[in-house]
């Protein structure tokens, strides 16, 4: 699925976060947070962290399933090469 190259940025970063070692959340979490607060800068704070990951809420969950789709796939196919 196409999507804004911002948006897809910080599907990106979010999932990192989600998926990433414990050892590794902090630094996750600042660069998620530092791709939303460019979005609330331009803004000029008409809205929230919170309120852009609520409305990009659906689209983080397809972008989690794409992932795990692609996933599958691609050990699909190198489990069927010789």
């Amino acid at each position: 699925m196409a999507r804004n190259p911002e948006i897809e940025g910080i599907l990106k970063a979010w999932w990192e976060l989600d998926h990433c070692q414990p050892t590794e959340k902090a630094r996750r979490k600042g660069t998620l947070d530092g791709l939303l607060a460019q979005v609330v800068a331009r803004g000029r704070g008409a809205v929230t962290p919170d309120q852009i990951q609520t409305y990009l809420y659906p689209q983080y969950k397809d972008y989690c399933r794409e992932l795990r789709k692609a996933g599958r796939i691609s050990v699909q196919q190198s489990a069927m090469k010789p």
